[in-house]
């Protein structure tokens, strides 16, 4: 396996407000992609849109003001065996640090490929704590 794409960002907000983003489909859409269709609920399909082909993730853990995990289900071939954690601690001040892992990636996919998907993936938790920190919407893919 490739290694995990990781990234960590500290919030200055609560983690019930960073669960929320992180776990809803009105969450989602504010800071990844306006097309997110999900809901707080084990074992349910999150469907997020691109203006191609939809990303289909299952709903595997969600553990209140702590984690979101995810796995693909189905939409980008090359992702399938992978898995999305979003891990939130404590930090200092009242403000909360978000741990963001994507991993299970096949050692056959090309290192570009890999690099491109963590340099979005980068972007994309930056959008997470501009929307978490302001309450304005600002997903990556309009």
């Amino acid at each position: 396996m490739a290694g995990p794409l990781m990234h960590m960002v500290v919030i200055d907000s609560d983690a019930k407000k960073i669960y929320e983003a992180l776990s809803t489909g009105k969450g989602l859409a504010s800071f990844w992609t306006a097309d997110s269709h999900a809901e707080p609920k084990t074992g349910s399909i999150a469907k997020f849109g691109f203006g191609g082909p939809v990303l289909e993730m299952k709903v595997e853990e969600l553990t209140p003001g702590k984690r979101v995990r995810w796995s693909t289900h189905a939409g980008f071939e090359q992702w399938n065996g992978t898995s999305v954690t979003w891990d939130i601690k404590p930090a200092k001040d009242g403000a909360n640090e978000v741990w963001f892992n994507h991993e299970g990636w096949p050692e056959q996919l090309p290192a570009n490929d890999l690099a491109s998907v963590n340099y979005t993936w980068g972007r994309i938790v930056g959008r997470l704590k501009e929307f978490v920190e302001s309450g304005k919407p600002v997903p990556y893919f309009p």
